[in-house]
C-alpha cells in the first residue's frame, strides 16, 4: 500500500513511511454524482476539489475517499489556509489529514494561499507554523504555497523557503514549490535572474517542482507544446544549462505534473476521459537523460495516467 503511514499490525503504533517521488492524483477531476453543493464549489456540484474534502459530512467524504480509491489514486492535495478560511485549526486540519492517510492515501499540503494570506513574510510564518508543526509525519509532502510567483516576491519565497526547509526535511518529508501557469523557476536575481540559479540555491531544500501548465489566455499549451515545455524542465534537471542534477537528496529534483486541467474541469466540466487523455500526456513526455539516469516526469496531479 502506498501511505505515508501504515499500521504493521492492528496493535502497534504507526510507523512512519516516507512518501514517494511518484505522484499520482486529481486536484480538480473527477465527478461524483450526488455531491451537495458547497462553498467555493464550481457550478457543477459533483466535480470534486480534493481540498475542499473537509467540507463535506462524515458519511460523503467516505463516499469520496472509495471513489477516489477506485479511481486509482493515492495522492491527495490538502490546503491548510482553505479549510483555516471555513474554520480549521491547526489540529483539526492535521486530523484531517490523518484521516486521509489512514485510508492508504498520501497528503500533500499547501501552506499558504494569495486568496486568504497577505504577502508579508513574518505573517506568513506566524499562521503557517502552528499548522507545519501539526503535519509533521502526517503530510508526507509540503508545498510553500499555491502560485507563489503572483503574489509574493522572488526574495519571499526564498525566505520562506529557507524557513520551511529545515521544518520539514529532517523528518522525512518533501518540501515543493508551485507556481503560476508555465513558471518553473522564480529567482531573486534580477535581470540575471535563471532557472540554474533558483534551483542550485534550493539544493537540500527542495524536493522538486508542482507544475502548473498554461490553460487559458491566447498561448495556452496543446499537448505538443506542453511536452516540449516539460522537457525544458526535465534537461535543467538532469544537469543541463547550469542547473545542478543532484537536488540535495541523491536524486536530480522533480517535476510533478500537478495542476494540467484543472481550471478546464471547474469553468466547462472537462471530462474524466480528457482529463486522462492530458495526464497521459505528462508523464508520457520523453524522459532526458542524466548523471543519475532518465529524468522524467514524476506523476500527474490532475486526471489519471
Amino acid at each position: 500500500m502506498n501511505s505515508v503511514l501504515l499500521m504493521d499490525d492492528a496493535s502497534a503504533p504507526p510507523v512512519w513511511r516516507p512518501a514517494p517521488r511518484d505522484y499520482s492524483g486529481n486536484m480538480c477531476g473527477i465527478y461524483i454524482e450526488g455531491l451537495p453543493p458547497i462553498p467555493g464549489g464550481g457550478s457543477n456540484p459533483s466535480l470534486f476539489l480534493s481540498w475542499f474534502y473537509d467540507r463535506y459530512d462524515a458519511p460523503t467524504r467516505a463516499r469520496i475517499r472509495a471513489e477516489y480509491a477506485r479511481r486509482g489514486f493515492t495522492d491527495w492535495l490538502m490546503s491548510w489556509p482553505d479549510s483555516r478560511a471555513v474554520g480549521a485549526t491547526p489540529d483539526s486540519f492535521a486530523a484531517t489529514c490523518q484521516e486521509l492517510v489512514d485510508a492508504g492515501f498520501v497528503v500533500t499540503a499547501m501552506m499558504c494561499s494569495k486568496d486568504f494570506d497577505p504577502s508579508d513574510v513574518p505573517e506568513l510564518k506566524r499562521r503557517i507554523a502552528p499548522a507545519l508543526q501539526t503535519l509533521t509525519r502526517v503530510a508526507g509532502r509540503i508545498c510553500v504555497g499555491w502560485e507563489l510567483s503572483i503574489w509574493l516576491q522572488p526574495v519571499q519565497v526564498q525566505e520562506l523557503t529557507d524557513w520551511m526547509a529545515p521544518l520539514v526535511t529532517p523528518w522525512g518529508g518533501k518540501l515543493y514549490v508551485h507556481f503560476q501557469q508555465g513558471y518553473a523557476s522564480f529567482d531573486i536575481d534580477g535581470p540575471n535572474a535563471s532557472f540554474a540559479g533558483y534551483w542550485n540555491r534550493n539544493i537540500g531544500k527542495l524536493t522538486g517542482l508542482l507544475h502548473q501548465r498554461v490553460q487559458d489566455g491566447p498561448d495556452q499549451w496543446g499537448k505538443a507544446e506542453y511536452q516540449a515545455r516539460l522537457v525544458d524542465i526535465l534537461d535543467r534537471f538532469a544537469g543541463g544549462y547550469f542547473c545542478s542534477p543532484d537536488s540535495g537528496f541523491g536524486h536530480p529534483f522533480d517535476c510533478i505534473a500537478l495542476e494540467i486541467t484543472a481550471m478546464d474541469a471547474f469553468n466547462r466540466n472537462l471530462s474524466e476521459a480528457e482529463q486522462d487523455g492530458w495526464a497521459v500526456t505528462a508523464v508520457t513526455t520523453t524522459p532526458v537523460n542524466g548523471p543519475y539516469g532518465p529524468v522524467r516526469v514524476m506523476g500527474s496531479g490532475n486526471g489519471r495516467a
